[in-house]
């Protein structure tokens, strides 16, 4: 609501300096016309009197305007940029909760079912002790990247913090989450990382939940239940996926 409301005041700016500069290109048309007189000086005034305004007001107005369309690009930018986690740029934890919310809401009022999806990187901090830090965000820069190679475009990816991501997939049974999360785990099988002269493999946990969300639903209530699931797939050896039962 509130970048709506910038807008519009944006647009009241606009729309001022178009009229003042209409305005003023009329008034001086009229009082050209209003004390036109015959001779070549005052046809010559005449003239200016009338060819000024309308180019010079034009050349004073465009400028405003391009410069308050730069204004408003560069703010669209930095909101993207804040919604954004830098190292992965998948949306961070507070972009992808507002967003998740909006994702919820539509599929109650849609009766839809939804997929929640908890992952947790297997044993990230020996990658970190071992390699450095640096190979740690290789690794995490290699699994944003394989997530999105496998997730549509309308699903909701997010890094929560440290290792910990997740995603949200409208429209999504359990059946194909499930099928997802064993694409991620097939995907890590088959590359690995070149980080220097060492090469890095790693693993994930999948916790799944697939719901059609009831009134009292919400993103935090579900992602909980998904992490139980992903507890579960660290309890039993890690690199699995478990589909919460409820």
């Amino acid at each position: 609501m509130r970048h709506i409301i910038q807008n519009l005041g944006r647009l009241k700016v606009v729309l001022l300096i178009t009229a003042l500069s209409v305005s003023f290109s009329v008034f001086i048309t009229f009082l050209a016309f209003s004390l036109r007189q015959t001779g070549a000086v005052y046809n010559i005034a005449f003239f200016l009197a009338t060819f000024i305004p309308l180019t010079i007001a034009p050349i004073v107005s465009w400028p405003l305007i391009s410069l308050l369309m730069k204004v408003d690009s560069l703010e669209k930018e930095m909101r993207l940029l804040a919604s954004l986690d830098p190292l992965t740029e998948l949306l961070n934890r507070r972009a992808f909760f507002r967003d998740a919310e909006l994702y919820i809401h539509r599929a109650k009022q849609e009766g839809r079912m939804l997929s929640v999806i908890a992952l947790d990187l297997d044993k990230f901090k020996a990658i970190n002790d071992c390699y450095g830090h640096s190979a740690g965000d290789a690794v995490l820069r290699h699994f944003s990247t394989t997530i999105r190679a496998n997730c549509r475009t309308s699903d909701l990816m997010g890094r929560l913090g440290g290792e910990e991501f997740a995603l949200l997939l409208p429209n999504t049974s359990a059946s194909a989450a499930y099928a997802l999360a064993e694409r991620l785990h097939q995907a890590l099988r088959l590359t690995a990382i070149q980080y220097g002269h060492s090469t890095m493999r790693y693993t994930v946990s999948i916790g799944v939940i697939s719901v059609v969300p009831q009134k009292t639903d919400n993103i935090e209530a579900l992602l909980n239940k998904a992490d139980r699931s992903l507890y579960l797939a660290k309890e039993t050896g890690r690199n699995c996926t478990v589909v919460f039962d409820s």
